[in-house]
């Protein structure tokens, strides 16, 4: 596992509204960061690169990029799939390509080997992991602070945990810190040492720049590890600074499984933040929330939701139980029961399902019901319009106050090309009618049920397409006698 793969756990205050972190008191000193994600994380078994793995609904690098953002100078470290992690990275994050992995001494050593890299500019390099989503901006900040304070040449975030294996062991000689021994490498002794290693360290650049070529391979891994430094610091009699966070905060994601860990815990701690600010989860154990996803205080969540994307959620809603919103906005006093609104907006106090679907494009103004087992696609439903049940509106426009009734569709697509309808105001659509676009229903007029409308309809007429009824005296009597034979 190489240095071990661990954070602290992420805030979710102002940060979730996009404002920018604090920088570290020292911030005379001039202090670049290092993210690592050049690995192809093969226990995830998944073609994705691993720091690209969403964790609630972002990519887990991501969470490394906010935790450095504030510093002078960012960098990241790509190799595998180096194109498809670049491309990823925020604008003031520059790659820097480590064509080969051989450990994090030698991705270190290709950053300051960069013509990207400037040393000059540097007095402090921050290094952290890619797949780092719990870590915690503050104790970040406090690493770097204890650094400068001390003078020292390196520190690193390390944690007592109940069970160290696979990670690098704290190595300390009559209570000084002395080195770091990876797994594979530690004898028995070495193994019973509780207190692991982060991967997350704070040196020197001076110090850095005259060791790093030190560093040897002649270990398990046959790899260069970073951690290497330490001993050389201890070796040279430099000081070398420890900050230790709580096991509970030091989740990292090297599986599938740890990946759910790390969601489950930044879920609850997400969800308790939205609680904090007067949101109510009537059971957050079974609603799942995007990170980016914004809740106004008075709503209430229901029982099994989804809430993913960019969805934005007005205050005083109730949404669920079992409702999927992605990338929509629901506004103000809207309910929204059993079921999936997708890229869609609703202005207000609209009552939506249950077993409604929204589709990309559908725009609902305020007082609009889209009721059970109905569905709208790509289509503006005007203030007070009712879609009431086991209908589709598809490419349409409808005014204020239409009522389109049970059974009713919108017949949009010729089999080459997307038509629009579009009803006007305070116009009635009677059940199981089909409107064959391109069609307008005028304003206050009325369609027939059971019509097929292939002409547009004036204001205030009646539209009306059916055959006459014919009934068949006697036909039952005669197919009992018929099947008697």
């Amino acid at each position: 596992m190489g240095d071990g793969v661990i954070g602290n756990t992420l805030g979710f205050g102002p940060n979730v509204e996009g404002s920018s972190p604090s920088p570290p008191a020292n911030n005379e000193m001039s202090i670049s960061g290092v993210i690592l994600a050049a690995g192809k994380g093969k226990r995830m078994k998944s073609s994705l690169p691993k720091v690209l793995h969403n964790v609630l609904g972002i990519p887990m690098i991501d969470y490394a990029q906010e935790a450095i953002g504030h510093f002078e100078s960012k960098y990241v470290v790509v190799g595998h799939q180096s194109e498809k992690v670049s491309s990823t990275l925020l604008e003031s994050f520059i790659p820097v390509i480590q064509k080969e992995q051989l450990g994090t001494g030698h991705a270190i050593s290709t950053l300051l080997e960069s013509s990207e890299f400037d040393s000059d500019q540097s007095q402090y390099l921050v290094v952290i992991p890619g797949d780092v989503p719990l870590i915690r901006k503050d104790d970040l900040d406090k690493l770097v602070n204890d650094v400068i304070a001390n003078e020292a040449a390196i520190g690193l975030i390390t944690a007592k945990v109940q069970n160290p294996f696979g990670y690098g062991r704290i190595v300390k000689n009559n209570e000084e810190f002395e080195k770091i021994i990876e797994e594979s490498d530690a004898n028995e002794t070495e193994k019973q040492i509780n207190e692991i290693n982060s991967g997350i360290y704070c040196i020197d650049i001076n110090f850095l720049n005259s060791n790093i070529g030190s560093l040897e391979s002649s270990n398990n891994q046959k790899e260069f590890y970073l951690t290497d430094l330490i001993n050389i610091a201890f070796q040279n009699n430099l000081e070398r600074v420890i900050v230790q966070v709580n096991e509970d905060s030091i989740q990292g994601i090297n599986s599938m499984s740890q990946l759910n860990d790390v969601e489950n815990t930044l879920r609850k701690e997400l969800i308790e933040f939205h609680m904090e600010n007067g949101v109510y989860f009537q059971d957050p154990n079974s609603t799942y929330i995007d990170k980016s996803v914004k809740i106004a205080s008075g709503t209430r969540i229901l029982a099994n939701c989804h809430l993913t994307g960019t969805t934005n959620i007005e205050k005083d809603c109730v949404i669920g139980p079992n409702s999927i919103i992605n990338d929509s906005k629901i506004g103000e006093g809207s309910v929204v029961q059993f079921s999936v609104i997708d890229e869609a907006e609703i202005k207000g106090k609209a009552t939506i399902g249950p077993y409604a679907h929204l589709r990309k494009g559908s725009i609902l103004d305020e007082n609009v019901k889209v009721g059970a087992f109905a569905e709208t696609k790509n289509s503006k439903i005007g203030k007070g319009s009712k879609v009431p049940h086991l209908a589709y509106v598809g490419d349409a426009e409808l005014e204020e106050d239409v009522n389109f009734s049970a059974g009713a569709i919108t017949v949009n697509y010729d089999g080459k090309e997307k038509h629009k309808t579009e009803i006007k105001k305070n116009a009635f659509v009677g059940s199981d009618t089909m409107l064959v676009a391109p069609v307008t229903i005028g304003e206050g007029a009325m369609v027939g049920a059971g019509s097929v409308i292939t002409k547009d309809v004036p204001p205030g007429a009646l539209g009306i397409e059916r055959n006459d009824q014919k009934n068949i005296e006697g036909y039952m009597n005669r197919k009992h006698k018929k099947g008697k034979k």
